[in-house]
């Protein structure tokens, strides 16, 4: 990976904490957006828990698949033409240790496990334009 100019933080949260607190309108964060060579592979939402298991699974694609957060990012992928992924992560002292992905096509779609290794695999493997994005990441 690059080496970024000025570092990687989180400079925007005084804004959507600002943003957040009108009384009109609607606002929801996009974790990432995939790209390769100029053009959108797929949408991430980021989401992170001490351990991955069925019931913390569960919850989180319940959570994406009913709440405005989740319809609406699905809705800014489907517009892009690209497949969302939820990523459900573990991280000890920054480092991701595991990592679980579902393709929320449903609100029961199946999850994923994954090494670090793997999930780079996978989401390098991403092909352009959403084409085979229904088959699960560990078909690739």
């Amino acid at each position: 990976m690059r080496e970024r100019l000025h570092g990687w933080q989180e400079k925007a949260a005084p804004y959507k904490q600002w943003r957040y607190h009108w009384d009109h309108g609607a606002v929801h964060d996009v974790d990432q957006i995939e790209w390769r060579d100029g053009q959108p592979i797929c949408v991430l939402e980021l989401t992170t828990n001490h351990v991955i298991d069925a019931h913390t699974k569960e919850a989180v694609s319940g959570r994406i698949w009913h709440q405005f957060a989740g319809r609406k990012l699905r809705q800014v992928a489907h517009t892009l033409g690209v497949p969302f992924f939820v990523v459900l992560f573990v991280a000890v002292e920054d480092e991701v240790t595991e990592l679980s992905v579902c393709h929320l096509t449903k609100e029961d779609a199946p999850w994923y496990d994954m090494s670090p290794g793997l999930y780079r695999s996978w989401l390098s493997s991403l092909p352009y334009g959403g084409a085979g994005a229904g088959a699960g990441p560990t078909s690739r």
